[in-house]
């Protein structure tokens, strides 16, 4: 088999079963093995290398020491994720090396299903399953019914507003 392309791919630590993240870090060497490799100019010691550093890759992805993911699955997870508070591992933003264009800072979502929580607040769930909950009374318009667009825009110091097309911005929290 000839390899003559490399795929964008990020590498995951699998999360221990207690689905906590620990302070655990793929063994550089891994990569840095498969990439020694190509400095190798005999055909006959590449070859050997490259098999030896791909099987301890290989070995690593099958014991799920390392996920592989590809970029789409990333955007796919923040969106899902966004709203949550995140360990800082970089791959979903926020205090990683991803490029800043990665980051997901707003998202547009169709309101799915709509609860008066009383005092004029509403929990609202949004296509792909993400509920919210607005900490403030709805202002500015007529609340959300389901099928309208909402805009969920990250806010400062860790708070998110949500608004309608036709309503004034408040302040809401994921909670689902």
């Amino acid at each position: 088999m000839k390899c003559g392309h490399i795929l964008t791919i990020a590498a995951l630590v699998a999360m221990p079963s207690a689905g906590i993240a620990q302070d655990r870090k793929v063994d550089p060497s891994l990569v840095d093995g498969v990439a020694a490799c190509l400095d190798i100019r005999d055909d006959t010691q590449r070859l050997a290398c490259s098999d030896a550093a791909a099987r301890k890759l290989v070995d690593a992805v099958r014991r799920k020491d390392v996920v592989l993911v590809d970029r789409e699955e990333v955007k796919s997870t923040r969106r899902s994720l966004f709203g949550f508070q995140l360990p800082r591992i970089g791959l979903f933003g926020r205090g990683g090396p991803d490029k800043p264009e990665d980051e997901i800072t707003q998202l547009e979502a169709k309101v799915t299903r709509v609860v008066d929580l009383g005092y004029g607040k509403y929990g609202l769930t949004v296509d792909g399953g993400a509920r919210w909950n607005t900490t403030e009374a709805w202002s500015g318009g007529n609340p959300p019914s389901v099928g309208t667009m909402l805009t969920i825009k990250r806010g400062a110091l860790g708070s998110y507003m949500v608004r309608t097309p036709k309503s004034g911005a408040v302040r809401a929290m994921r909670v689902g």
